[in-house]
């Protein structure tokens, strides 16, 4: 996954479009936050040094460029801010610490990128991260490609066989075969079986929603 964390993270506020415009993400495994794209910082300190309450508080931004687009990653409610404007980074590099500064209730950080830095025209983060649109518990080290994609029947892989575990720890069979890493008509019922009983759209498809609500 392409996120600022490294180890496990949740996810507290989904991605909402222009209403909310990236994902709202506390560390777990620790509080650092790491540079998802290679580029140069463009800001690194308060939004508005003269009301600390102000939006993202203490922010870290970079221009970078993702899918041949010109972009601004955005990095903000820092505690701590570990990069000057100017500094070149890449990607992996620590650039600050997770915090409460700025328009927030609680530590995260706010995580987003938008087309030439304008405001309302962000992209997508979970396609671009691979992070699911739904709060629960992530791990950095998971494929984006496997985190991203829906499970359903005929799906096969390792993340068909970590689904099946979870949902066999939870109490739903998965048949016979158990975690065998194909998504069959077994699994595809015990995938309904869990959204029933949890309040989801009972569909036998394990996405993001049916996933996030697993992992918590």
């Amino acid at each position: 996954m392409l996120v600022p964390y490294k180890g496990k993270f949740r996810v507290s506020q989904e991605y909402k479009g222009s209403a909310h415009d990236g994902l709202d993400l506390v560390g777990i495994d620790s509080k650092n936050i790491y540079a998802t794209v290679s580029g140069r910082v463009t800001r690194a300190g308060w939004e508005n040094p003269g009301n600390h309450k102000q939006g993202f508080g203490r922010y870290v931004r970079i221009d970078c460029t993702v899918d041949g687009e010109a972009c601004c990653a955005y990095y903000g409610h820092l505690s701590q801010v570990l990069v000057r404007v100017g500094d070149t980074v890449k990607a992996g590099q620590l650039i600050g610490v997770e915090g409460s500064t700025g328009h927030s209730t609680g530590s995260h950080c706010h995580y987003c990128i938008r087309l030439g830095g304008v405001k309302g025209q962000q992209i997508d983060i979970n396609k671009h991260s691979g992070v699911p649109n739904a709060k629960g518990t992530y791990d950095s080290a998971d494929d984006v490609k496997t985190a991203a994609r829906n499970i359903k029947l005929g799906s096969k892989g390792d993340d068909v066989k970590e689904l099946q575990r979870k949902l066999i720890a939870a109490g739903y069979s998965c048949g016979p075969t158990g975690a065998d890493g194909i998504c069959g008509k077994n699994t595809v019922a015990a995938i309904r079986a869990y959204q029933r009983d949890h309040g989801l759209s009972v569909d036998g498809i394990a996405g993001p929603k049916t996933i996030g609500e697993l992992n918590k």
